[in-house]
């Protein structure tokens, strides 16, 4: 009930005409990264924690629900979503994403996945994703033939990383706490496991 009134909240305060007109264009671009005319990727960023999520619980009868928070290590993946290719570039934060981070995942993403064909680069609106130096850009752009394309505000299933995120989170890992000494290599195994041990099917 909860994910139902957050999707509400974000239809409320969205753009019907900008969510429409960019779906529209992103299936355009789909079209034409399955031909091969494209690459299309999609960037998010995903915080796993070394303890499952909680996905049910019980609750004596008459009884309210209750739950005890715990505080468990918790590490941010910077992720890119090859659509046509099944394939995810995945990096391990340090600490917090910051705009600087973000940079740095990218500078070293963009160069390992050019090819001749245009590379489009699907982003939210996360502060940290805008205000990038012009002259980065434009090398990205000239270089490497890339171009970062920014959602509309309020549309996440624009973005189909997260449906990855989400697969990850509640149905591809096992569900068991992870040690501290294990945490950050057990991240790493289950998303490298896409594409192989682990596919999605994108309609």
């Amino acid at each position: 009930m909860q994910l139902q009134t957050h999707a509400d909240e974000f239809k409320k305060n969205r753009n019907p005409e900008r969510f429409a007109a960019c779906a529209a264009e992103l299936a355009g671009l789909k079209t034409w990264a399955r031909e091969g005319g494209c690459q299309l990727f999609y960037y998010d960023e995903a915080g796993f924690s070394a303890s499952p999520p909680v996905q049910r619980a019980w609750s004596p009868v008459g009884s309210a629900h209750a739950a005890t928070p715990a505080h468990h290590q918790r590490v941010t993946v910077m992720g890119a979503l090859d659509f046509a290719g099944q394939r995810l570039y995945h990096a391990q934060a340090p600490a917090t994403v910051n705009r600087e981070t973000f940079i740095d995942f990218m500078e070293h993403l963009i160069p390992a996945i050019a090819k001749p064909v245009p590379t489009f680069i699907i982003l939210d609106n996360a502060r940290i994703h805008h205000g990038l130096d012009d002259s980065l850009i434009l090398r990205w752009m000239k270089e490497f033939n890339t171009f970062l394309c920014y959602l509309p505000p309020y549309s996440p299933e624009l973005n189909m990383i997260e449906i990855l995120w989400k697969q990850a989170k509640y149905h591809w890992r096992e569900f068991t706490t992870w040690s501290k000494d294990a945490f950050r290599s057990k991240i790493n195994e289950l998303l490298d496991g896409f594409g192989s041990k682990f596919q999605i099917s994108f309609a």
